[in-house]
């Protein structure tokens, strides 16, 4: 089984038309068509794990790259292959450009001009402007179905790199964000048995920006 875990700032529709067969589509809570429930905390890695019956190949962009670690590292026989696109990890100190940024969408989420944060989301993640109106319905959608709810998801701190035993691709896009860049170069240092790509042309997300090159580069991987 293949699992493909969306970005924080998408939903599952971002897989939508990306060529990975087999693959299914886990939706974090407060995204897309997943609810968050009205109060108390909840763990999106431990929600990913109820998804797995049996081992599997899990693919995680950016925030949902994270979650797809953490499982990884955490509960290793549950993961026969790992790819992270562009994946974050909770203990990286990000530069000002990033900080910047989180504080004007979350000043225009708290205003509640949620379209402005979702274009502004938009404008600085995407590299390429032809899904720059997908990526704004979906990050729209994920503000609003999260500020129905006071629920919060548990944060987790760090990741045990070491831990990870699966067969790891560490993939990021050429024009992607430097922090994530340095991201992926640390993800393919500290984990063992990983592989390092760059999917050229792309930004932060390369599964809606190249999706081409990205699935080759993911068959050959999955050995699909």
């Amino acid at each position: 089984m293949i699992v493909l875990v969306h970005s924080g700032i998408c939903d599952a529709r971002m897989w939508d038309g990306f060529d990975l067969p087999g693959a299914v589509r886990h939706e974090m809570r407060g995204f897309g068509d997943t609810p968050m429930p009205p109060a108390g905390s909840y763990s999106d890695a431990d929600d990913l794990v109820g998804r797995l019956s049996e081992p599997a190949a899990l693919v995680g962009a950016s925030f949902g790259g994270q979650v797809c670690l953490e499982v990884a590292a955490r509960q290793p026989e549950l993961v026969s292959r790992l790819v992270l696109l562009d994946a974050r990890v909770p203990d990286h100190d990000f530069s000002e450009e990033i900080l910047e940024y989180d504080r004007r969408e979350e000043e225009l989420v708290e205003e509640g001009e949620l379209r402005a944060a979702a274009a502004l989301t938009a404008d600085f993640w995407v590299a390429e402007g032809s899904c720059r109106d997908r990526v704004i319905e979906m990050q729209e959608r994920a503000y609003e179905l999260q500020l129905e709810s006071e629920a919060e998801p548990l944060e987790t701190e760090s990741i045990d790199l070491g831990a990870v035993r699966a067969p790891t691709l560490v993939a990021v896009g050429e024009l992607d964000k430097a922090d994530f860049r340095q991201i992926a170069e640390r993800l393919a240092r500290e984990i063992p048995n990983a592989e390092h790509v760059v999917i050229p042309g792309a930004g932060h997300l390369p599964s809606l920006e190249r999706p081409e090159e990205t699935a080759r580069i993911l068959k050959a991987f999955l050995n699909l």
